[in-house]
């Protein structure tokens, strides 16, 4: 059974508005258990979303802010085995935390008020018999600061978050400021995803690179497969980020690489990079397999830059897709046309140089990100981005991005604030009487036994989730974070229930209705608002799977048989429109 309501905003390539989601979306079919290799969490994406963490090992909480010892984040952190970690006490750990041991899940979202740490760091190559691998990391705020001694501090990392060598790893809602070097460096590293994190203030002489660099590969430790996305560069002087591999190895395979709906706030410099192994120039042995979705810059009227390099058409061997991209100054270009080499943008805007690299007409065919529209992403980070329960810092950061305005201090490597390390006063934590992971209260909600360890048990998957295969652990951690972020999980169960975004009015609207309801063996999506263009629709799975598509509409209306035994899940529609993407998650259980 399936019925939709989708209404969304006619966007074209020079303008586009704010989007309207308003979902009415009905399904009840035949159920058949499937095989199938689930996300690390609900909303996971991009080549990191394979990692499994911790799932279906120990719970370890932590119940102190020492650098070491019983009850530290880090002797949780040196556990071998499978296992999850998560927080009963709220603060500033004064050191960095060391995943040197992978098969780990840190819940920060745990711990009642935030936990702030100095620094996070995987390594598999400076560091011996270390493995840095199969690691998700929630809702953690990296603040090195290391100009400030705090009472019995430990080792202080320079970079708020540094991957040596990981593999597997999806980084997802943390904070990362007042780094010494870089907020995130990525290295030696494949299959990693950040997603929803914020990168602000580098501090020191070395504020003006103190973005994202990624950097550097190894036979045994290639760099590949990264996706960047949903993220907010925010009072950061450079890294936009820097894609460079100054490793002859380098010249072995092409980077395959995703950076998708990312908000460069108060740009100061293009995103960069540099084909040249050696790290001279004029050179071409460092290529790109590169998707540069979606992404929205926001800079002062004195920024005269460009968005993106455009070192990047000058190399043949890059295979780039670039759609969707905007700079706010120069909102009638888009793309290609906002590359370009210097700064002096500003009396030379539109590029119209293309260069030589290969411009792609549809993405690589990497793993699916949601994509969110340029201009939508400064609201979607006010609601959504960094860690969450938010503190004074986080709060002060994304004040301006709420208000659509740029803080007046200048971008130059000084704390004006020095609100690092400012806390709110937090709850207790709530109470497990079995340290499952999982508090009484919502056990006993669940009809789980609050005094039996049950945190590995999958019985709560499908009613979560729509898939088999989360632990109930999983599930109660996921709900806690999507309702700290302000998010639901919904639910769609017969005989309907609606989403209402935003109200436009009837000259902005388009809208699409699925229907019948019930549909037994078909659908039928009718547009209304649009006036003779090209439409396509697809119903994807839990996995980013297509599991209906059709392609080049002309009519209004179209019919399409569902797949007889598509069974319950978490699906995305889909409708593709102007060169733009728009779409709703839901989870349908029958």
């Amino acid at each position: 059974m399936v019925k939709s309501e989708l209404c969304f905003q006619n966007r074209t390539q020079s303008c586009m508005q704010k989007l309207l989601l308003s979902i009415a979306f009905i399904v009840g079919v035949l159920w058949q258990s499937l095989a199938q290799t689930i996300p690390s969490f609900p909303g996971a994406e991009g080549f990191g979303a394979v990692a499994t963490g911790g799932r279906g090992g120990s719970v370890y909480y932590v119940t102190n802010l020492n650098c070491s010892g019983p009850g530290s984040l880090q002797n949780g952190l040196n556990q071998t085995g499978a296992k999850y970690i998560l927080f009963k006490v709220s603060g500033v750990i004064p050191c960095a935390a060391e995943v040197f041991k992978g098969d780990v899940t840190i819940a920060g979202q745990t711990s009642p008020g935030g936990i702030i740490v100095r620094g996070i760091i995987l390594d598999e190559i400076y560091e011996q018999n270390t493995h840095s691998r199969n690691v998700i990391i929630r809702h953690l705020r990296s603040r090195p600061k290391p100009t400030q001694t705090l009472p019995n501090q430990g080792y202080v990392l320079d970079d708020g978050l540094r991957l040596d060598g990981a593999s597997n790893v999806i980084v997802d809602h943390c904070s990362f400021a007042n780094a010494i070097d870089e907020s995130v460096q990525i290295s030696h590293s494949r299959n990693i995803t950040i997603q929803n994190c914020m990168l602000s203030e580098t501090l020191g002489e070395h504020f003006h690179l103190g973005g994202m660099l990624v950097n550097y590969s190894r036979a045994d430790h290639p760099q590949d497969n990264i996706s960047i996305h949903h993220n907010v560069w925010n009072r950061i002087g450079g890294r936009f980020p820097e894609l460079s591999c100054e490793s002859p190895f380098c010249s072995s395979a092409p980077l395959n690489i995703e950076i998708t709906s990312n908000l460069f706030w108060d740009q100061q410099i293009q995103t960069w990079y540099n084909a040249c192994t050696s790290g001279g120039s004029d050179c071409t042995n460092f290529r790109l397999n590169l998707n540069f979705t979606n992404n929205y810059s926001v800079v002062r009227s004195t920024y005269n830059g460009p968005l993106a390099s455009a070192d990047f058409l000058s190399n043949a061997s890059n295979r780039l897709f670039v759609s969707g991209n905007r700079l706010n100054r120069y909102a009638q270009y888009s793309d290609y046309q906002l590359f370009y080499c210097c700064n002096d943008f500003n009396t030379n805007a539109p590029n119209t140089s293309l260069g030589t690299a290969q411009r792609l007409t549809t993405r690589h065919s990497f793993p699916l990100i949601t994509l969110t529209a340029a201009t939508d992403l400064p609201t979607y980070a006010a609601k959504n981005v960094g860690a969450f329960p938010r503190d004074p810092m986080d709060r002060r950061l994304l004040a301006p991005i709420a208000s659509n305005t740029i803080a007046s201090q200048a971008i130059n490597g000084t704390d004006y604030f020095n609100d690092a390390f400012l806390l709110d006063t937090a709850p207790p934590p709530p109470v497990d009487a079995d340290n499952d992971g999982m508090p009484n209260d919502w056990e006993t909600a669940n009809g789980l036994n609050p005094n039996v360890q049950d945190h590995n048990g999958t019985q709560l998957s499908k009613k979560f989730t729509g898939v088999e295969g989360y632990t109930n652990l999983e599930c109660y951690l996921n709900e806690l974070s999507d309702k700290l972020v302000g998010q639901t999980s919904v639910v769609v169960i017969p005989p309907s229930t609606t989403i209402t975004g935003i109200e436009l009015t009837p000259s902005e609207r388009i809208s699409a209705s699925v229907s019948p309801n019930p549909a037994e063996s078909g659908i039928v999506v009718k547009v209304t608002g649009q006036t003779g263009r090209l439409w396509r629709f697809e119903l994807l799975d839990a996995l980013g799977r297509v599991v209906l598509q059709e392609n080049n509409i002309a009519t209004r209306e179209k019919s399409s048989a569902l797949p007889r035994l598509l069974p319950n899940g978490t699906y995305t529609i889909r409708i593709y429109l102007d060169n733009q993407t728009f779409s709703q998650k839901v989870v349908v259980l029958k």
